[in-house]
């Protein structure tokens, strides 16, 4: 069988980005561990298409709580849910149910395949969350890195008609059900995204695209989810350090967010000269790692509490 177009490059690209760690755990993670079910993974069928998996993480003990749906980062070709299964359990420890989707890599599969499968899976979320504790009226969705980029266009997807329209995509969830979004180090302006010189783009945007000169793609547009923003689009918290090619991506996307009037949670860290590189937040070595994380927290926590005061003026006594 002939391997996809552009495979020994993406191979290459791929095992340079699982050459180290995706997540570098705190201390505290054995603890953590104890705290946290980690259920059988579950396989989500899409029609007509290579199908996902879904690995699921509950609290031992918790009411029913906030579902984090996550999208792991790596170019579109590298790592899976696995890479981040410590972020998972160290989320998962504080209260929230959290769903960790493996995709299918590039070039195996173009886009928007591992779209599609990520709106299947959470289609199973809003249909199965009870079961592990979760609300399924109450749903985050969040990644990291080019699983920012495919979070952030499924938000847009579902508060968007005419972007759902356009993507042939039937979305699995109502937009009240979709809560927030939590975005790290992610891309979101496909215009501007070549621009920022991040290793290997050019591989990586091939790789999914299935273009080599991927800008040109007839569906390109659908990727920018800066261009499909509607006042419905969930709050937002985003983060992104000050030496990460896609600050400005980060930035910009905030801003554009703003101009919307969607509310942001924004940490940046511009000018600090603090050099907090691509995926900072998931190395617990630094301490703004546990900034982001613990920003990340409150967020979420801020986003229960408002549901719960629209829920009580929904259903005065």
């Amino acid at each position: 069988m002939t391997p996809p177009r552009g495979w020994c490059r993406a191979r290459a690209v791929r095992a340079l980005f699982e050459a180290r760690p995706a997540v570098r755990p705190p201390p505290g993670i054995a603890q953590m561990r104890e705290q946290v079910i980690a259920w059988p993974s579950v396989q989500i069928p899409v029609q007509s298409l290579p199908g996902a998996r879904l690995f699921i993480y509950s609290p031992v003990h918790a009411d029913t709580r906030t579902v984090v749906f996550w999208i792991h980062g790596g170019g579109f070709l590298a790592h899976s849910a696995n890479s981040v299964a410590d972020y998972a359990v160290m989320l998962a420890s504080r209260g929230y149910v959290v769903t960790s989707l493996d995709y299918t890599l590039a070039p195996g599969v173009r886009y928007p395949i591992p779209l599609r499968q990520a709106n299947a899976a959470l289609g199973y979320v809003a249909s199965r969350a009870a079961d592990y504790g979760g609300d399924p009226t109450c749903i985050v969705v969040g990644g990291d890195s080019a699983g920012a980029q495919m979070a952030s266009q499924l938000a847009a997807v579902h508060t968007n008609p005419h972007l759902a329209q356009q993507m042939s995509l039937d979305p699995a969830l109502h937009k009240d059900q979709l809560h927030a979004t939590v975005l790290y180090c992610g891309f979101y302006d496909m215009h501007t995204l070549y621009t920022s010189g991040f290793p290997a783009l050019s591989t990586c945007m091939r790789a999914y695209t299935g273009y080599r000169n991927w800008l040109r793609a007839p569906f390109i547009d659908e990727l920018s989810t800066a261009q499909h923003l509607t006042l419905d689009y969930p709050p937002t918290f985003i983060t992104v350090g000050d030496a990460d090619p896609f600050e400005r991506q980060g930035e910009q996307f905030a801003d554009a967010l703003l101009s919307h009037g969607v509310p942001v949670d924004g940490l940046f860290w511009t000018g600090s000269g603090l050099g907090l590189r691509h995926e900072y937040q998931f190395d617990f070595r630094l301490p703004q790692a546990e900034e982001a994380f613990r920003r990340t927290v409150a967020f979420l926590e801020r986003q229960e509490r408002a549901k719960s005061v629209r829920n009580v003026k929904a259903d005065p006594p």
